[in-house]
């Protein structure tokens, strides 16, 4: 079943441009892949909003340490959202319907 990744990422004013070139490159990367149907780069004020449609949850999951690795390499560059959630503002769910035009 198709999967949805959303996370959301408020960079700090400073770094904002080198933080949206960066998930750009991301974006990019995971596009190349064979289990990506789609992705996204959005922005919606200070935060930039990462979206990835996957074909299957097992791809997020497979991928998991090499995201995590990644957020390690820009985690500075980020607002901290809270303690609990830490540097980014993520969520994954099933596709339940996707129309076709």
């Amino acid at each position: 079943m198709k999967t949805i990744s959303t996370v959301r990422f408020r960079p700090k004013l400073e770094h904002f441009d080198f933080i949206a070139d960066q998930l750009k490159k991301r974006a990019d990367h995971w596009a190349s892949r064979g289990t990506t149907a789609k992705v996204y780069l959005v922005q919606d004020d200070d935060e930039l909003i990462f979206q990835i449609i996957l074909d299957g949850m097992d791809t997020l999951i497979e991928n998991q340490d090499e995201a995590l690795a990644y957020l390690d390499t820009i985690r500075k560059y980020l607002i901290e959202y809270s303690e609990e959630e830490g540097h980014t503002s993520a969520r994954t769910a099933f596709v339940l319907y996707e129309s076709s035009h």
